[in-house]
C-alpha cells in the first residue's frame, strides 16, 4: 500500500493532458475482424486511452465472445487476463473472461455474483474490490447482445475531478488520499473481506484513482484524521459526478462494441436493465494489470 502522498507530489502526479472529456471521438474506431487488429486500430485505441481515460471500438463482424476480448487484450499488449483471488476461493472457478449476464432462472449450484447475474443497477466503482488501489490498471467489456432495455454504461472522470478538487481545496483533496477513507467489501463467493484504502494516492509519480460509491463502499474517517476536510472532499466528488456534470459520459454499447478502460483513472457503473424471453443481455469483462500500448509507443 502507497504511503500518503505529500501536497507537491499529487500536484506533480497531475498530468495536465489527461484530464479533459473534451476530445472523446464520435465515433468508436471500427475493426472489421477481431481476429486481426490492425496497427493503426492499435495506435487509435491506445491514444484514445492515454487521453480520456478510456477508448471505444466496434467489431463489424462477429462472433462477439471471450474469444474476441483476448484478442483485443492480446493486441493492445495487456498480458493474461487477471482473475482475483476472490474467484478462486473455496475451489470456486472462474474464467479468465468473465460472462456478465442474468439467467432466465435461478440456478444456485454457484455462488452468485451480485451484479454479473442479475439485472440490477451499479453504481460507480472501479473494478478489483479487494486489490490494492492501482494494481489492476485496466478492463475490457464487450457488449454480445442487449436486453430489452437499460444497462446503459456510465463513465466518470474522477481523475479530472480530483484535479480540480487539488487547485480549488488542497486540503480536502489530500485527505482523501489518506488510508481508510475508502472501505470496500467483498459479497462475492462467501466472502466477508474488506480493502481499506485511498480514494487517490501517488504510485511511481501517477496519480492514481480509485472512487467507488457502490452498494458494498463505504466511507469512513481514519484514526486521527479530520473529517471536516475528508467531507468537503467527497461533497466535491458528489457533485462532480451528477447528471451534466463535464466529468460525466453516459452511452449504449452496441453489439459488438467494446470499451476499454482505465481503472485508475476512471470509474464506471451500469443502469438497471431489463431482459426478454428472446433478448437477453449479455456481455464479457476481463481484468488486466498493464495499460494498453502499441508498437509506436510504451505503456
Amino acid at each position: 500500500m502507497a504511503a500518503m502522498p505529500a501536497p507537491d507530489d499529487l500536484r506533480h502526479a497531475v498530468d495536465a493532458d489527461a484530464v479533459s472529456f473534451d476530445s472523446i471521438p464520435p465515433d468508436p474506431v471500427a475493426i472489421p475482424d477481431a481476429g486481426h487488429i490492425p496497427d493503426a486500430a492499435v495506435a487509435d485505441l491506445v491514444a484514445r486511452y492515454r487521453s480520456n481515460g478510456f477508448a471505444r471500438l466496434r467489431f463489424v463482424d462477429g462472433p462477439w465472445t471471450e474469444q474476441a476480448v483476448e484478442s483485443l487484450a492480446s493486441a493492445l499488449d495487456l498480458g493474461e487476463p487477471f482473475i482475483p483471488p476472490l474467484y478462486k476461493r473455496g475451489g470456486y472457478t472462474s474464467p479468465a473472461v468473465s460472462h456478465i449476464s442474468a439467467p432466465a432462472r435461478t440456478d444456485t449450484s454457484e455462488p452468485s455474483h451480485p451484479h454479473f447475474q442479475t439485472t440490477v443497477g451499479q453504481d460507480l466503482h472501479c473494478d478489483g474490490t479487494l486489490q490494492d488501489i492501482g494494481v489492476v490498471k485496466s478492463a475490457i467489456l464487450l457488449c454480445q447482445s442487449h436486453g430489452v432495455d437499460g444497462g446503459t454504461s456510465t463513465v466518470f472522470n474522477s481523475y479530472a475531478a480530483f484535479a480540480e478538487l487539488l487547485a480549488a481545496d488542497p486540503e480536502a483533496a489530500l485527505a482523501l488520499t489518506r488510508r481508510g477513507v475508502l472501505v470496500r467489501r467483498a459479497t462475492f463467493n462467501g466472502s466477508t473481506e474488506i480493502n481499506e484504502s485511498p480514494v487517490f494516492t501517488v504510485l511511481d509519480g501517477r496519480l492514481v484513482c480509485r472512487y467507488c460509491v457502490d452498494a458494498t463502499d463505504s466511507w469512513a474517517v481514519p484514526d486521527g484524521s479530520d473529517p471536516e476536510p475528508i467531507g468537503r472532499g467527497l461533497d466535491f466528488l458528489d457533485k462532480a459526478r451528477q447528471e451534466g456534470s463535464p466529468y460525466i459520459r453516459r452511452f449504449d454499447l452496441a453489439p459488438g462494441e467494446a470499451i476499454v478502460m482505465d481503472n485508475t483513472r476512471i470509474s464506471h457503473a451500469r443502469d438497471a436493465y431489463r431482459d426478454g424471453p428472446d433478448q437477453r443481455r449479455s456481455m464479457f469483462r476481463s481484468l488486466h494489470l498493464r495499460h494498453p500500448s502499441s508498437k509506436s509507443g510504451p505503456a
